[in-house]
């Protein structure tokens, strides 16, 4: 079996802490593995309010879109679980870039890593668009 490789991204911009609720549980008794989805969608959508950014800016018809996902599973997460989220970029090009979460239990183990590919799109010519400059900018944020 081929590995996934998710390389962690340069800065950490934004972080978020849950915990694994019951409905995260599948028959197994630990956390099913399409939860770790769940909750990057989620987290995407914080880390971009606090970027100051809009996933999607239905005013003037473009956003994001996944265009992928990749996930790298390193250790079972149970019920009530503390799980700590760090959230970064890496590979940003004129029109996508790569969101890198970093999944951590509280004692310092990964629970799982995901990249998740997205570009930037314009809805009403439905094709792919440049990056806003704000985009650029906030993702170079030192």
């Amino acid at each position: 079996m081929e590995r996934v490789n998710i390389n962690l991204p340069e800065q950490i911009l934004f972080s978020h802490q849950f915990t694994i609720e019951q409905e995260d549980i599948n028959e197994a008794n630990h956390m099913g593995n399409e939860r770790i989805l769940v909750y990057a969608n989620s987290i995407r959508e914080k880390m971009f309010n606090h970027l100051g950014l809009l996933l999607n800016d239905a005013e003037n018809g473009h956003g994001t879109i996944v265009a992928n996902h990749s996930i790298r599973y390193k250790n079972e997460g149970f019920l009530h679980d503390a799980i700590i989220c760090e959230a970064g970029i890496n590979n940003v090009t004129e029109c996508s870039f790569d969101l890198i979460f970093h999944f951590m239990k509280d004692n310092g183990k990964t629970l799982a890593m995901v990249r998740t590919g997205c570009v930037y799109y314009a809805y009403e010519q439905r094709k792919i668009r440049p990056l806003p400059e704000s985009f650029l900018i906030a993702f170079s944020k030192k």
